[in-house]
């Protein structure tokens, strides 16, 4: 049966009261503006689609497959599913059970003389009887105070409370994704610039050598080049490392064996460029966006829910059993002339159950209080995490801003003291500590500028970004391998 339809006929037949609290949805006070929201352009536009504004085609092609194929967000449709069938179990409960009814059963008969089977004197028993029944049995609950229909409550948010996990959990793939991406073209531009960096040291140690042979130079200035040649060149391992061990992830995230992206990842691309401006919204809008404050909400309705439930133990319970069909004595006379029917209703008041009823109530009532308490502590916890995420990408993008500074800087440093050395105005110490600060100003200034990223890819999740466009914006990802995504389907409130 189609679920509205038997949530519609569960009201209109069960038309008793409901007790329990009716459930009011919490409020929160939000501040009207993020603390660290200053030198923010307030730009037009949403942030469902953040990751479009790095402009590179690979990481949109990631995130897509991702969408497709993590294994992790694929659970969460399945545990989707499993709360619609549950809510559909909780509904069945509330309406009538009709099943088919065949039974065959033989009685001894007291009688009062003797007869087949008696005992002398007049007294024994008499004979058999068969009874054929051939029919349909009903039982119903009546659902006079709400049990039930409480029980439809908690199920239907418990299926929206699953819906809300599996968009928190999507918002972290999407973020662990372009992360990943990101933290691999750092590591691919950090070898390029580590390879760069040991050519210009190894020509300054070759022609530190020549200068060695001709009598120009010290043996101690050759070993001090070498020695930072090395020391160069030992980086170069630690960053092949990282990158690989990104590109592992990213093929994780996206359910693939290791080395399935190999081709597309390993060629060189340039870091995605941040844009100039991000798009933040207002602290207001975190209810409405983030899954897992909107998850804590409707956990909270849940055991709303539960606490009706149980009230409603304590209170009568009237059930409603009856048989229609055919009855005989005879497998041969089971005809229309042999209808039989009964009916019977039960009714069932608690009386004395050693305050178990009582107990399960105060249980669900500290369940509810602990949801509202998770529910509060959630809404802090994403107020704090957006602020944290937007000064750490302020203050980010301000040290990056210094070390590009630095980098030009040093390269005219090293300029200058290669000059001033070959002039003989400046010891050769010179040189390798300005080859020495440039190597380390350029390594730190492409990690700043991955780590800006980073912090732009934070606050967008802090914000609840990602997945209310993610789904539908890769075309396809409707139907994964046949089934339908639950997430395309859940209405949103």
């Amino acid at each position: 049966m189609n679920t509205k339809l038997a949530t519609l006929l569960l009201t209109a037949l069960l038309s008793g009261c409901t007790v329990g609290p009716d459930y009011t949805p919490p409020t929160s006070q939000l501040p009207e503006h993020w603390i660290e929201s200053a030198g923010f352009r307030k730009t037009p536009g949403s942030s469902s689609e953040w990751w479009k504004k790095f402009n590179d085609p690979t990481l949109n092609r990631l995130i897509r497959e991702a969408i497709l194929n993590n294994l992790d967000l694929k659970q969460t449709y399945t545990r989707i599913v499993e709360a619609r069938e549950q809510r559909t179990v909780a509904i069945a409960a509330g309406l009538p059970i009709v099943s088919t009814k065949t039974s065959v059963s033989r009685r001894l008969n007291n009688a009062g003389q003797s007869g087949s089977g008696g005992l002398p004197g007049g007294y024994g028993f008499g004979g058999y009887t068969d009874i054929l029944q051939l029919g349909f049995d009903v039982s119903w609950e009546i659902d006079l105070f709400g049990s039930i229909r409480r029980s439809v409550e908690a199920a239907q948010a418990s299926l929206e409370a699953e819906v809300e996990n599996s968009r928190d959990i999507l918002i972290t793939l999407l973020g662990d994704v372009a992360r990943y991406y990101i933290e691999m073209r750092r590591d691919q531009r950090l070898l390029e610039v580590t390879r760069e960096n040991l050519r210009l040291q190894s020509e300054t140690a070759r022609l530190t050598r020549i200068s060695v042979e001709a009598g120009l130079s010290h043996t101690l200035e050759a070993a001090q080049a070498d020695a930072l040649v090395a020391q160069t060149q030992a980086t170069l391992p630690q960053y092949e490392t990282q990158r690989k061990q990104a590109m592992y992830q990213i093929e994780l995230l996206l359910g693939k064996q290791p080395g399935a992206l190999k081709n597309l990842l390993e060629s060189e691309q340039p870091m995605p460029v941040t844009p100039e401006y991000i798009a933040a919204s207002l602290p207001s809008e975190l209810l409405r966006r983030r899954p897992d404050i909107r998850k804590a909400e409707r956990e909270l309705a849940q055991t709303n829910a539960n606490v009706g439930v149980a009230v409603a133990d304590m209170y009568p319970k009237f059930n409603i059993a009856a048989f229609l069909g055919l009855q005989n004595t005879q497998l041969t006379d089971i005809t229309a002339l042999g209808k039989s029917w009964s009916a019977a209703g039960t009714l069932t008041t608690p009386v004395f159950n050693w305050g178990k009823i009582q107990a399960n109530i105060t249980a669900k009532e500290a369940q509810h209080d602990q949801a509202l308490l998770s529910y509060q502590s959630t809404v802090l916890g994403a107020l704090k995490e957006v602020e944290s995420n937007l000064v750490a990408y302020a203050q980010e993008k301000q040290r990056c801003a210094s070390l590009a500074q630095a980098v030009a800087s040093n390269r005219l440093a090293l300029a200058l003291s290669q000059e001033r050395y070959r002039s003989g105005l400046t010891s050769f110490l010179n040189v390798l500590d300005s080859e020495r600060t440039l190597f380390s100003a350029e390594s730190d200034w492409v990690a700043s500028q991955a780590q800006v990223s980073s912090d732009m890819i934070a606050i967008y999740k802090a914000l609840g970004g990602g997945w209310e466009t993610a789904l539908a914006d890769s075309g396809d990802i409707a139907r994964s391998n046949d089934t339908v995504n639950p997430l395309m389907i859940a209405p949103l409130r």
